[in-house]
């Protein structure tokens, strides 16, 4: 599990005075991992700011419909405290458990959701302020060993830009940091990829390329990229995701 803090920075723009004023909170691990054996984890809320932030946790369960990321209110966790202030400069231990039997063979996933409670402004202050949002992925890993499993396949749209797409038909997650396209065993220019994308068991996730002129449409392409699970080289089919 990455202990890598996480910084996310929310403004809200004070109309009159043309200034910024700003709330930040540092989150470390970025995302949590449990299993039969491991129910609970500790995470670490920091305020970076010189005033207390109050901020709501709640867990959400996470799923993915046409590529867009849904969450839905669950009672498979617990996170204690629910609300808290962190102090200026301060930190605050935020504790996860499992409260339901992990899957027998598949995955589950979940958010947490870390939103700041706006608090009142000074009479002084006019203009809008942007509470905070964060959210962090939990994965519940199955009972037996699971794992991602990919089918990439790729299609020209009718503008010429190459749509590359990959379908998990595993039982576990995986994220794509990035990938390189390449054909008849040469790179090509610009067919490159720094988009990290999640892609939670039986779902499908899609890219698309810039125009892609000089590239058989019916040959096979090869794909090398970067994961949370490794780096890969695989072998993309011409037509519609399987």
């Amino acid at each position: 599990m990455r202990a890598i803090a996480l910084s996310l920075l929310a403004m809200g723009v004070l109309a009159a005075a043309d200034e910024a004023a700003a709330s930040a909170l540092s989150v470390a691990p970025i995302r949590v991992e449990l299993n039969a054996a491991t129910r609970t984890a500790v995470l670490t809320v920091r305020n970076q700011e010189d005033s207390p932030v109050v901020v709501q946790a709640r867990p959400a369960a996470w799923s993915q419909r046409e590529g867009e990321d849904q969450l839905a209110d669950t009672h498979d966790l617990l996170v204690t405290p629910p609300i808290f202030t962190v102090p200026p400069r301060g930190q605050q231990v935020l504790r996860i458990a499992l409260l339901r039997e992990p899957d027998a063979a598949r995955e589950l996933d979940y958010r947490l959701v870390l939103t700041e409670v706006p608090q009142a402004a000074a009479p002084e202050t006019t203009g809008l302020r942007v509470a905070l949002r964060i959210t962090l992925p939990v994965f519940v890993a199955a009972q037996k060993r699971a794992d991602a499993d990919l089918a990439w396949s790729h299609r020209f749209l009718t503008d010429g830009t190459l749509q590359v797409a990959a379908q998990n038909h595993g039982g576990a997650h995986i994220q794509i940091l990035d990938f390189d396209v390449e054909s008849a065993g040469r790179a090509v220019q610009g067919l490159h990829t720094e988009t990290p994308h999640y892609l939670l068991p039986g779902t499908l996730a899609q890219w698309q390329l810039r125009a892609a002129a000089g590239l058989a449409r019916d040959t096979p392409l090869v794909i090398k990229g970067h994961s949370d699970a490794g780096d890969f080289t695989v072998t993309s089919s011409p037509g519609a995701p399987k």
